[in-house]
């Protein structure tokens, strides 16, 4: 026995010390979300945009319980994919129950491949497009790729996705349902 007591305390250290590790990563990971959702918050919380018609639009002055951040690009094949389901479910919210804020992150030519697209997904007033000039408002949320969907209830964040979604699927319509009433 005495012979395998440096192997057996040899690998009861390294297991201490991998179970260790897992558990810190663990413990970074869950922290990470919590500040990332915080800098969202905080963001939220300041928040004073223009939208491409000209219309000031200061977060804190929102009435909607529900504001949905969407970050997107005319170049991006999966954000125009998701687009016809996000105006889909605006259109079945009234404004004071649900407002969306499209920022639009191309950097060249904004404006004009903004308007080709409204244009092309005949997009009236259902969303508030916001010309994200230099990336700024992407960059300040520290978001490394699009699109991503940030949905706020009452200036708290209930739902982040990076990628596409579907806006219009009954799951979504029901969340967002809930969250206009609490």
């Amino acid at each position: 026995m005495k012979k395998f007591l440096p192997l057996i305390i040899f690998v009861m250290a390294f297991t201490a010390a991998i179970v260790g590790q897992v558990g810190y990563q663990t413990l970074i990971a869950a922290t990470k979300s919590e500040n990332e959702y915080a800098i969202y918050e905080k963001h939220f919380l300041g928040g004073k945009f223009e939208t491409i018609d000209g219309k000031k639009i200061e977060n804190t002055k929102i009435k909607a319980p529900v504001v949905i951040y969407n970050f997107w690009a005319s170049w991006c094949n999966p954000c125009l994919e998701e687009m016809p389901s996000l105006l889909a479910m605006k259109n079945k919210f009234k404004d004071d129950e649900v407002q969306i804020l499209a920022f639009n992150t191309d950097e060249d030519d904004q404006m004009k491949n903004i308007q080709k697209i409204v244009k092309k997904l005949n997009i009236k007033q259902e969303l508030n497009i916001i010309p994200d000039k230099g990336t700024k408002i992407a960059d300040g949320l520290k978001l490394t790729a699009i699109p991503v969907t940030i949905i706020f209830n009452r200036g708290k964040v209930v739902h982040y996705s990076n990628g596409p979604m579907d806006f219009n699927s009954a799951e979504t319509i029901e969340k967002i349902k809930k969250w206009i009433k609490n």
